[in-house]
C-alpha cells in the first residue's frame, strides 16, 4: 500500500542506510505513524540537511556545484530524475503521470509509487509548463522583432485588385519562371516542374468525360464533330509535348523549343484559355430547342455546363481575372440559351395552331419553366461566385508560394554569403585546417615535428616612425601596405606549406609544415623548409621593390630561420589566438634578433638541411640566450646545380 511520505533530504546530499535483510520468523516491527509535512518543512529540512557536516565535503569529493544543485532541487520540491523521466521531445509533459496521480488522489493515496517524493508531481510539472510558456513568449517576441516577418504580415507583396506583385522585378521574375523548374528544391509532384503537366492532364481528362457524355446524351451534329476533332488533336499535341518533357532529362530538341515558346507568359494564357474553354464550347455546341425537362436532356445539359465552368478553376498559373471573365461569359450564355422565352418564341413561329385547351396547358408548362429557370439562375450565380473565389485564392496561394521560394532563396544566398564571410574571417585568423578542427571539437592543440619557423624584422622602422607627423598614422599605413604585399606571396602555389602566424610590431612571423595533409603530398621530406627559405628570398625582393616605389624610405629587413619540434594551439573562446610554442621558435627568434641586417641567418641544424640547395657561409658562434654560444650561418645564394 502506498503511503504519503515526504523525503526530507535531497538524494544528492544524504544517503539512506540500507536496511538489513529480514530474518526468518522475525516479528515485523509495528507501523510507525508518519506525520505529513508541508513544503515549507521540506525546504527547512532540505537546508538543514545541507548545513549538516558531510565528511566527503572535507575530502574535496563533493563540489560546490553539486551542493548548490541539490539545494535547487530541494527548493523546487523535485528530484534530479524528474528532469529525465518527464522530458519528451524537448518539453516537459505529464500525460501519463498526471493520469496516475489523479487516479491515486481519488483513492486517497499518493501517486509516487514505491519511491518517496517531496511534493505532488503536478506542482513540479506546472513550473515546467510555465518555463515552456516563457520560452514560447520569448520566441514570439523575437519573431515580432524581425522586420521582414512584420512587413510580410502587415504589407503583403500582392496587389489587392490585380493580384500582381507590388515589386515590378518580382512580377517579371514570376512571369519568366512560372513554368520553369526550380533548382532550389528537389523535383516533386507538387513542384512547378510538374504543375503544368498535371494541369494539362486534368484538362484532358475533363474533356474526355464531357465528350463521352455528350456522345451518349445528344445527337451528333456536323459542327460538334468538327469541334471534337480539332479539340482532340489539340489535347493530343499538348500531351505529347508534356510527355517528351517528362521523359527527357535534358531539355534539348525541337519539342523542347516548342514547349518553351508555348509556356511563355502571353502565349500560355492564349493556350490555357483555349484548353479550359474547350469542354464548355463542346457543351454549348450541342444545344438545341428540342432539349426538354421531360426526358432530362435539358437538365444534363445544365450539369455538363456547370462541370465545364468549374473546370475553369484549373491552371493556377493563369490570371484569375481572365478565367473569371470566361466563366461568367459561359454562365451568361447558358442562362440565355435555356431561358423559356427563347424556345417558346421559336415554337410559336413554327406552330400557328391555337385552341383553348392547348393554350391553358401551354401557360401551365410556361409557369413551371419559369419556376425551374429561377432555380437555375440562383445556382448559376452561386457557381460563378464560387469560381471567382476559388480562382482568386488559387492564384494568391500560388503567387505567395513563389514569393516564399524566392525569399527563401535570397535568405539562403544571404546566409551562405555570411557563412563565407565568417569562414574567410576565421581562416584569416587561424589556418584553414585548424578552423576545420575547431568547428568539430571547439578546441585545438597539436604537436608537430620538423616545423620550419621564420622571423623577419624591419630593423629601421622604429627609427623612421614619427608620431609628430599625423600621429604616426602615415607610417602605419606604409607598414600595412608592406605586410599586405608580403601576404600576397602566400597565395602562390609554390608557398602552399607556409602559414602566417602573426605580426609583432614590424616583425613578421611565419612557419611551414604545420598542415599534415599538405606535407604528405610533398615530394621531399624537407620541401617545406626549402619553401620557407624561398619565401624569405621573396620577402627580400618585396622590400627592394617597395624601397624603389617610396623614395623617402629605405627599409632594411633581417631574417632568421630554424626548424624543429613545436606545439601549435588556439587560445581563448572569443577573439581566437593561434600561435606556436617550442624551443625551435625561440631559437628562430634569436636567429632574427642576433642576425645581420639585410641577410638571412640560420641555425646549425637548419644549415645541414639547406646545404643541399643553398650556399651558406659560417658566421661563427653567436651567444643565444638560454642556449649559450651557437654556430650560425648566413645565406649566400642558391646553388647553381639546383
Amino acid at each position: 500500500m502506498f503511503t504519503s511520505t515526504i523525503n526530507t533530504a535531497p538524494p544528492m546530499l544524504t544517503q539512506a542506510p540500507v536496511p538489513p535483510p529480514p530474518t526468518p520468523n522475525a516479528p515485523s516491527p509495528p507501523d510507525t505513524p508518519i506525520t505529513p509535512q508541508t513544503p515549507r518543512d521540506v525546504l527547512h529540512n532540505s537546508w538543514g540537511s545541507v548545513s549538516e557536516k558531510d565528511p566527503r565535503k572535507d575530502s574535496g569529493i563533493r563540489s560546490r556545484r553539486s551542493s548548490i544543485q541539490a539545494q535547487l532541487f530541494a527548493i523546487n520540491g523535485m528530484s534530479p530524475g524528474d528532469l529525465l523521466t518527464h522530458r519528451v521531445s524537448g518539453y516537459y509533459t505529464s500525460s501519463q503521470s498526471s493520469v496516475v496521480d489523479h487516479k491515486f488522489v481519488d483513492m486517497g493515496e499518493s501517486g509516487c509509487g514505491a519511491e518517496p517524493c517531496s511534493i505532488p508531481l503536478n506542482e513540479s510539472l506546472t513550473r515546467f509548463h510555465q518555463l515552456r510558456k516563457q520560452s514560447d513568449l520569448q520566441l514570439i517576441k523575437c519573431m515580432q522583432q524581425a522586420e521582414n516577418h512584420r512587413q510580410y504580415i502587415e504589407a503583403p507583396p500582392l496587389s489587392h485588385t490585380t493580384l500582381f506583385f507590388v515589386d515590378d522585378e518580382l512580377e517579371k521574375q514570376y512571369r519568366q519562371q512560372a513554368h520553369k523548374p526550380r533548382h532550389d528544391s528537389p523535383p516533386t509532384l507538387v513542384s512547378t516542374h510538374f504543375n503544368t503537366y498535371f494541369d494539362i492532364l486534368v484538362s484532358a481528362l475533363v474533356y474526355i468525360v464531357v465528350t463521352i457524355s455528350l456522345f451518349m446524351l445528344f445527337q451528333y451534329t456536323l459542327g460538334w464533330l468538327v469541334l471534337c476533332l480539332v479539340s482532340t488533336c489539340w489535347h493530343l499535341l499538348l500531351l505529347v509535348l508534356c510527355s517528351s518533357q517528362v521523359m527527357r532529362r535534358e531539355n534539348t530538341g525541337t519539342s523542347s523549343q516548342i514547349y518553351a515558346k508555348l509556356t511563355r507568359w502571353h502565349p500560355w494564357h492564349i493556350c490555357g484559355a483555349s484548353i479550359i474553354c474547350l469542354p464548355l464550347a463542346a457543351v454549348m455546341s450541342n444545344f438545341s430547342c428540342s432539349l426538354s425537362d421531360l426526358d432530362g436532356t435539358k437538365t444534363f445539359f445544365c450539369y455538363l455546363t456547370f462541370v465545364s465552368s468549374i473546370h475553369l478553376c484549373n491552371f493556377t498559373q493563369l490570371n484569375c481575372w481572365m478565367k473569371n471573365i470566361l466563366a461568367t461569359i459561359g454562365i451568361v450564355i447558358l442562362l440565355v440559351l435555356v431561358s423559356p422565352s427563347l424556345c417558346l418564341q421559336a415554337s410559336h413561329m413554327n406552330d400557328n395552331r391555337n385552341n383553348s385547351t392547348l393554350y391553358s396547358a401551354g401557360e401551365m408548362s410556361e409557369s413551371l419553366a419559369h419556376f425551374s429557370y429561377q432555380e437555375l439562375v440562383v445556382a448559376s450565380v452561386l457557381l460563378v461566385l464560387l469560381v471567382w473565389f476559388l480562382n482568386r485564392e488559387f492564384e494568391i496561394s500560388y503567387r505567395l508560394s513563389f514569393h516564399g521560394s524566392v525569399m527563401a532563396m535570397k535568405d539562403k544566398v544571404q546566409v551562405q554569403t555570411m557563412k563565407n564571410q565568417a569562414d574567410w574571417l576565421l581562416n584569416n585568423i587561424i589556418p584553414r585546417h585548424v578552423a576545420d578542427s575547431i568547428k568539430t571539437t571547439a578546441k585545438y592543440s597539436e604537436n608537430h615535428k620538423d616545423v620550419a619557423v621564420m622571423f623577419a624584422s624591419i630593423v629601421n622602422f622604429n627609427e623612421l616612425y614619427d608620431e609628430d607627423y599625423l600621429g604616426g598614422k602615415e607610417y602605419l599605413r606604409v607598414l600595412n601596405e608592406l605586410v599586405a604585399d608580403i601576404d600576397e606571396l602566400l597565395l602562390r602555389p609554390e608557398f602552399k606549406n607556409i602559414e602566417k602566424i602573426k605580426t609583432i610590431g614590424s616583425t613578421y612571423m611565419a612557419a611551414s609544415g604545420l598542415d599534415a595533409k599538405v606535407r604528405q603530398s610533398n615530394t621531399d621530406a624537407h620541401q617545406h623548409i626549402f619553401e620557407l627559405m624561398e619565401f624569405a628570398l621573396a620577402m627580400q625582393k618585396v622590400i627592394e621593390d617597395f624601397n624603389q616605389d617610396l623614395i623617402e624610405f629605405n627599409l632594411i629587413i633581417r631574417i632568421g630561420l630554424n626548424f624543429g619540434d613545436v606545439t601549435a594551439g588556439v587560445i581563448g573562446t572569443t577573439k581566437l589566438y593561434y600561435d606556436i610554442w617550442g624551443d625551435a621558435v625561440n631559437i628562430a627568434s634569436r636567429m632574427d634578433s642576433t642576425g645581420v641586417p639585410g641577410r638571412i641567418q640560420v641555425s646549425n641544424r637548419c644549415a645541414v638541411v639547406l646545404n643541399r640547395r643553398y650556399e651558406l657561409e659560417r658566421r661563427g658562434q653567436v651567444f643565444v640566450k638560454g642556449k649559450d654560444n651557437m654556430d650560425v650561418f648566413l645565406l649566400k645564394g642558391r646553388r647553381e646545380d639546383t
